[in-house]
């Protein structure tokens, strides 16, 4: 199982060179275009600082300050509404007017919903709804069903 988790960590790096390569090759290419050269450069940047933040607070532990979470999560929320600001701003250069409305009111709520996941929602599912009590004790249906239809 070690062996396997070793491979996996290969094709990170081997998804970051990629990526890299990829961001020098559309640098190269719109070294004619000093826009599209910083929007290369901006989401490259955005994308890099994403993984890290994410990899890091991945790594904290439960025994983290609270605090030190807070500050990770809301850093990652502002990378991610950076990143759909920077994709959402080129792609409605090419569209036109009724377009560029959908494109942005997309990215809004893309946004909005990022902010509701990451500092509103609670996450306790099954405590929040009284559906979703499948597994319960009390639940009637699930004690009569037999052990092959409750896979």
């Amino acid at each position: 199982m070690q062996r396997l988790c070793e491979c996996f960590k290969f094709f990170h790096r081997i998804t970051f060179l990629l990526l890299a390569y990829n961001a020098v090759l559309a640098i190269y290419r719109s070294r004619e275009n000093c826009w599209d050269m910083a929007f290369v450069i901006s989401c490259y940047a955005e994308l890099i600082l994403l993984f890290w933040c994410l990899k890091k607070y991945e790594y904290l532990g439960a025994d983290a300050p609270l605090e030190h979470k807070y500050r990770l999560k809301v850093v990652v929320w502002i990378l991610t509404t950076l990143l759909t600001v920077t994709f959402a701003w080129r792609v409605s250069q090419i569209m036109p007017l009724c377009l560029k409305i959908v494109v942005w009111g997309m990215s809004g709520s893309v946004i909005v919903a990022g902010y509701y996941a990451f500092f509103i929602f609670n996450g306790d599912v099954k405590g929040d709804n009284d559906y979703c009590k499948l597994g319960d004790e009390k639940n009637e249906l699930y004690d009569q069903l037999n052990p092959e239809e409750k896979v």
